[in-house]
């Protein structure tokens, strides 16, 4: 059984770590609480692995709005490196949702720079900026869209309405700091929001992101576990969305995803910027949440 958890969780880390160690001077500020802090609903959410599933398929959605995705493909190694830029995200997700302010406000900057190089014209026709408002917040909601369905789905334990609208509600700090003017509040817009996006088509660059994400190389034991994740990932997408993207919900798909996150749970535990942010606060690590050494 241990040498059975060893091997996923090894299997795991060598497909989505390739990330640095985001929060490696954390405990250099002591009692600082965050962005959000212990008793939001943002902590326990993010810390799920459910949040794998998530990454994934925020990478999906962002891939339906041409001048997001073109703008990926235009300034970055997506289509080389699909998987590194969902490691690259899971650090910004991981700082901003865990980190100090301090760190959240120097990965908030860091990410404004990245952006401010990337600028262009889409495959149809029109001018884009990655830090223009409305293209920073079909990132942005994606994301959060992306770890709440996620959780809704595969998480640890049942999450109540209130508290699905309190996580959205708490986003709103983060969408600040990005500059995204469209501030959304409950579940329900967040939703309708992705849903009825009036942007959303399929490009060339989508068709290319999309065909390596379905066939990313790697070898045969990551491709099982990845599959599932990709088909769990599929079938929770509105099926607006999957029409955009050329997906198709498979059978037993949530079912198989419901399968495999309980037995990340099982090997990897939470996430451990979580307990590094219950140590920098000197908090005692809440009776739900256990961690262990990666």
């Amino acid at each position: 059984m241990v040498n059975l958890k060893h091997r996923l969780r090894s299997a795991v880390l060598s497909v989505f770590s390739k990330g640095n160690d985001p929060m490696k001077g954390t405990l250099s500020y002591q009692g600082d609480p965050g962005l959000f802090g212990p008793e939001s609903v943002t902590w326990r959410i993010i810390s799920d692995v459910s949040g794998f599933m998530a990454g994934l398929r925020a990478l999906m959605v962002q891939a339906a709005h041409p001048e997001v995705v073109d703008g990926f493909s235009d300034h970055s190694q997506l289509h080389y490196d699909p998987i590194g830029r969902i490691s690259r995200t899971g650090d910004y997700v991981a700082v901003t949702s865990f980190g100090a302010m301090p760190e959240v406000q120097q990965m908030v900057a860091m990410v404004k720079k990245i952006h401010e190089r990337v600028k262009g014209v889409s495959s149809r026709g029109i001018a884009y900026s990655a830090n223009q408002p409305d293209l920073a917040a079909w990132v942005h909601y994606s994301l959060i869209q992306s770890f709440l369905v996620a959780y809704r789905l595969y998480g640890d334990e049942p999450l109540s309405n209130q508290d699905a609208d309190r996580f959205v509600y708490e986003q709103i700090n983060l969408a600040k700091l990005m500059d995204i003017d469209i501030l959304i509040e409950t579940e329900e817009e967040l939703m309708q929001w992705i849903q009825h996006h009036n942007a959303v088509d399929q490009t060339q660059s989508t068709r290319d992101i999309m065909d390596f994400l379905r066939r990313p190389p790697m070898s045969f034991s990551m491709r099982l576990g990845y599959s599932l994740l990709f088909d769990a990932a599929t079938n929770s997408i509105p099926e607006r969305i999957q029409q955009v993207l050329s997906l198709q919900a498979t059978r037993f798909g949530i079912a198989k995803g419901a399968f495999f996150t309980k037995a990340l749970r099982f090997s990897m535990g939470f996430s451990p910027s979580l307990k590094l942010a219950y140590d920098r606060l000197n908090k005692a690590y809440p009776d739900n949440r256990w961690f262990i050494d990666l």
